[in-house]
């Protein structure tokens, strides 16, 4: 055993672990995929040790000079801290390495990568939420089969199983496929002003948004004057083109609940009024419609991180802190912005008129990551001369537009280098290959 790339930890945005200290202890983050060491702080004093994900974290008394780590298979190790002692109230890393000529290392868990489309699918891994960043997840889990689930607003979900295996990383292409449909309505009317379920889409030619299957209420009006007012139905991924003639489109006059009741009881008196009417008028007669009814709402509040957060529901702003309306049954997508800074877009859904109250969370700062990888497991990544960790590593909240020289290290391999830069709420890929040193060089 030794233990390499001591350092004291420091704050940064290129700390990846948020560091917690002890008012009356030391901790020293160990970096091993290995358990079963006893460690004691000074030769003497047992210190407990907290497993992590591939870490140990141990905590030791003030003013520890020398830990000895004894483990049932790689011995007995005295390691002298580098300068004076471990101090109270500040955190430390290392890389504590074990050797054995007889144990095989094997990897016990492999980065898989999912490739979605469209890019704010929902992913469930071994019934899991897991976010995506810009349509890419990344996932480091332990050898064997899991399964997943990756659905999306107006797509079919997807359901399978990965297997991973230690032969290397896993890439898998997913494309959800979409059964939204489409209204794309035509009319002769100039100015023709065509509405769907209520919402504004257009004059005289226009496309609807987003549709679910089943029946949709179309209505086009000149001015305060109703030509066409009708239901249409709509099948499931359905790309419905409707056009109207003039035979479809005149003049309807638009009376409410209260008036055709009223001329019901009025019997005789409504139906030649009606005749009258019909004389003076060269289009086919037309019963007493109801005024436009609007689509179906649920009462919602939405609260963002603070009081100057501005909230955004369906590409509009609607308030600040907190918002309080009505939306229409269905999708919408929800965002958040502060300092010219937004949050990644989640989408809600409203299904029935029971009220919803919805907290969101700050915006995303414009940060970008760095996905880096080799052909070599456990190389020290470097990004401008900082350690960030070890390969495959994703080094996230770099800032957008950073220039990196991303450096990886091993003990017998030559230094492999590149540079790049972070592009702001995206993952760039870094590839490095180790080479190992020739008998000279080491």
């Amino acid at each position: 055993m030794r233990i390499e790339d001591f350092k004291k930890q420091k704050k940064g945005i290129l700390n990846f672990r948020h560091i917690v200290t002890d008012k009356k202890e030391a901790i020293i983050d160990l970096k091993t995929g290995e358990k079963g060491f006893t460690f004691l702080a000074n030769g003497k004093t047992e210190a407990k040790a907290e497993e992590g994900e591939e870490m140990l974290s141990v905590k030791v008394p003030h003013k520890t000079t020398f830990i000895t780590i004894k483990h049932p298979d790689y011995g007995q190790l005295t390691w002298k801290v580098p300068g004076k002692s471990l101090r109270k109230k500040k955190r430390y890393v290392a890389t504590l390495l074990t050797f054995s000529p007889d144990k095989e290392y094997k990897l016990k868990k492999q980065w898989v990568v999912l490739d979605i489309q469209p890019r704010d699918a929902i992913v469930l891994v071994d019934s899991t939420t897991t976010t995506t960043r810009d349509g890419i997840v990344q996932l480091d889990l332990p050898l064997g089969s899991h399964k997943y689930r990756i659905e999306s607003p107006f797509h079919e979900p997807e359901e399978g199983t990965i297997e991973v295996e230690d032969t290397g990383r896993i890439t898998i292409p997913i494309a959800l496929q979409p059964f939204y449909s489409y209204l794309t309505v035509k009319t002769p009317l100039k100015g023709g002003l065509i509405s769907v379920d209520g919402k504004q889409i257009g004059e005289t030619q226009a496309t609807s948004g987003h549709l679910l299957e089943g029946s949709h209420r179309l209505v086009v009006m000149v001015g305060e004057q109703c030509y066409y007012d009708a239901p249409v139905e709509i099948g499931r991924a359905e790309k419905k083109f409707l056009e109207l003639t003039m035979a479809d489109l005149y003049p309807r006059e638009v009376v409410s609940r209260h008036h055709q009741v009223s001329n019901a009881k009025n019997g005789a008196k409504s139906n030649k009024k009606s005749k009258a009417k019909s004389k003076t008028n060269s289009n086919p007669p037309e019963l007493a419609m109801e005024q436009e009814m609007p689509a179906k709402t649920a009462p919602v509040i939405i609260r963002a991180a603070n009081d100057s957060t501005k909230i955004w529901v369906d590409r509009e702003m609607v308030g600040t802190g907190t918002w309080k309306g009505q939306l229409a049954i269905g999708f919408h997508s929800v965002s958040t912005e502060k300092e010219e800074l937004e949050s990644k877009t989640t989408y809600i859904w409203v299904d029935d008129e029971t009220p919803q109250e919805i907290d969101l969370l700050a915006p995303m700062s414009n940060y970008g990551f760095l996905n880096v990888h080799c052909n070599e497991v456990g190389a020290e990544i470097y990004v401008n001369d900082t350690l960030v960790g070890v390969t495959p590593c994703i080094v996230e909240k770099l800032p957008a537009g950073l220039k990196c020289h991303v450096k990886l290290r091993k003990r017998g391999f030559r230094d492999a280098v590149k540079e790049v830069q972070v592009i702001g709420n995206d993952m760039v890929n870094v590839e490095l290959k180790l080479r190992k040193k020739k008998k000279n060089e080491l």
